[in-house]
């Protein structure tokens, strides 16, 4: 069969413009994205991921995982903040994705922990909080299993002290301290009802022994292994003899004695007991989470980046 190249090439110049009605041209796909999200969480992201590099491709699945987050009842401020780090430090478009996609994982599976845990009767925003931290520790790689018991131990109402335990969690892994002293240390902070304070203090002190070389046992044994209520009459953690005084920041109390809840001087434990009236100066740095997105202890990388 003898082909007519001229007709040949006349059709394929003319073919684009029949494959719409009236040769109307193919739609943007980024104007599809934008008409697509304008009631969502990510119909501020559109112009601003075109602009970054994106393709309308990539672009789809990062505004499709900020939708799922909004289905999922997950707090969208923590996936953007995770996307809105990737921009600002320009990763790769594939390891935005793959980090949102962690992100949600872990947010997901830590609501299904909340409820679990029956958390449900707390007000919903500090729930939210209790489910970002959760998150953010089993991102960070704290076991599940150890994060569950904590939660349970809090019987469905103490959520911002499990909160904070939950976070010191993070902080102990992040540092290095193995699974077992990191476990039994959240489970020590729940029993004994440490305030965040508290907390913050038994972790800097415990993640100080582990640096030294100081095994799990034994940072327990001299965290808790004292008389708390003698210590506190000693001023250990009220600042001064018998408990009297105000400890400052720097740790070092009125009269006689040091106050725990102010520092951790001559590498003495933090007492745990409620005698004595310490002041709570924050913890400096290497403290808890402060925001979502945040982290304790240094943080984790963002494909190359801190998180």
């Amino acid at each position: 069969m003898k082909i007519n190249l001229t007709r040949l090439c006349l059709l394929l110049l003319i073919a684009p413009a029949c494959a719409l009605p009236g040769g109307a041209q193919a739609p943007d796909p980024w104007s599809a994205l934008q008409q697509e999200n304008a009631t969502t969480a990510g119909a501020g992201y559109v112009l601003r991921l075109r602009q970054g590099g994106f393709s309308s491709d990539q672009a789809r699945q990062i505004l499709a995982l900020l939708t799922e987050a909004q289905r999922q009842a997950v707090p969208a401020a923590t996936l953007t903040a995770r996307l809105d780090e990737g921009l600002a430090k320009k990763a790769a478009p594939q390891a935005i994705v793959s980090a949102l996609e962690t992100r949600l994982r872990t947010m997901t599976q830590a609501r299904a922990m909340v409820r679990t845990a029956e958390y449900d009767a707390v007000p919903a925003a500090v729930r939210d909080e209790l489910l970002i931290a959760t998150g953010l520790a089993l991102e960070s790689g704290v076991a599940a299993d150890d994060l569950q018991t904590v939660m349970r131990r809090g019987n469905g109402q103490a959520a911002l002290r499990t909160k904070s335990v939950v976070e010191a969690g993070e902080t102990l892994h992040l540092a290095g301290v193995d699974r077992e002293t990191t476990r039994t240390l959240m489970d020590d902070c729940m029993q004994r009802n440490l305030r965040r304070m508290e907390v913050l203090r038994a972790v800097r002190y415990s993640i100080q022994q582990h640096k030294s070389g100081m095994n799990g046992d034994n940072i327990r044994r001299s965290l808790w292994g004292g008389n708390a209520a003698v210590e506190g009459a000693r001023g250990w953690r009220g600042g001064g003899q018998g408990g009297t005084g105000n400890c400052d920041s720097t740790g070092t109390g009125s009269g006689a004695g040091q106050g725990w809840r102010g520092g951790t001087e001559s590498g003495r434990p933090p007492a745990t007991s409620d005698t004595g009236s310490g002041s709570t100066a924050p913890a400096g740095g290497g403290g808890l989470h402060g925001a979502p997105g945040g982290a304790m202890g240094g943080g984790q990388q963002y494909m190359g980046g801190n998180r």
